[in-house]
């Protein structure tokens, strides 16, 4: 403790950051969860026949939308370090593995209703989330208070 103190770093960040671990571990396994089970669902599935040009354009949106996912767990992850409202944290633990999972039931063409469903629902939450969170980007609300 006399070190941290000396340091600079206050005690109170060791007890947030003591209470973000149990959601950040959530976030992580959950999204570990739904991957490897929508990995196993779509191994099991019958396959269809689609057009190839089809195929090509909804693999190339489905690998944008894996970097939206990807993009949002880590923003979620680095959020959840610190305390988030009580409807925020939620959204930030089940909304990248919603959108995980979309990505990839996209990427197999199979169920591609539900998958983009589920994709759409987890991102348009965590943006919900993210922009009204004064907290998630703090210089942004400072630079708007300084322009008026």
């Amino acid at each position: 403790m006399q070190l941290q103190a000396r340091i600079g770093r206050p005690a109170s960040a060791d007890r947030a950051a003591d209470r973000s671990r149990p959601t950040r571990m959530t976030l992580s396994l959950l999204t570990a969860v739904a991957v490897l089970s929508v990995c196993v669902a779509v191994a099991r599935a019958p396959t269809a026949t689609v057009d190839p040009d089809l195929v090509r354009v909804i693999r190339f949106m489905a690998l944008i939308k894996g970097g939206f996912a990807l993009a949002a767990l880590a923003g979620c992850f680095w959020r959840l370090a610190r305390p988030a409202g009580p409807w925020r944290t939620p959204i930030y633990v089940v909304g990248p593995p919603l959108m995980a999972a979309g990505a990839i039931g996209m990427w197999s063409l199979h169920n591609l209703q539900f998958a983009a469903a589920g994709l759409h629902l987890g991102l348009f939450a965590v943006l919900a989330a993210a922009l009204t969170d004064p907290d998630f980007l703090p210089g942004l609300s400072r630079l708007g208070r300084r322009r008026r």
